[in-house]
């Protein structure tokens, strides 16, 4: 399993991108502390980085979406909202029992980042275009 940035999940906003990018290094580093046997600490570390990198990035898209009348921003909404509610389920879980979790964590990210960005936020970059915004 890869999760090292790609630039096909490039959308072309640049705050957008560094974001996503820092998302997969997070991840990735997760990944890796996980499968040397990293403390305990420093994995919960970095799980509750990425919750809070994803709350931090879904407010910056939800911001630009708002800001150029996203029709589909509802359903993108709920896309973010959903997604930190299983974040903040595997931080929760993690602390209960960390090794088993952990391991998970980075297959899941993996799916859905991929998912999300090519079908959610490729759908506002899209969007964007079509109205000569980006």
């Amino acid at each position: 399993m890869d999760l090292a940035w790609n630039t096909r999940y490039n959308t072309g906003i640049q705050l957008i991108d560094e974001q996503h990018q820092e998302i997969f290094a997070t991840v990735e580093r997760l990944k890796g502390v996980v499968q040397t046997g990293a403390d305990r600490e420093e994995i919960e570390g970095l799980l509750a980085s990425l919750v809070t990198l994803s709350e931090h990035h879904f407010t910056t898209e939800e911001a630009f979406m708002a800001r150029y009348g996203y029709p589909d921003l509802t359903q993108h909404m709920s896309e973010h909202a959903s997604m930190l509610t299983s974040l903040h389920e595997m931080l929760s879980k993690f602390r209960e029992s960390h090794h088993a979790l952990a391991l998970m964590v980075p297959t899941f990210m993996e799916g859905w980042l991929k998912h999300h960005i090519s079908d959610g936020d490729f759908g506002f970059v899209t969007f964007l275009k079509a109205r000569n915004l980006a």
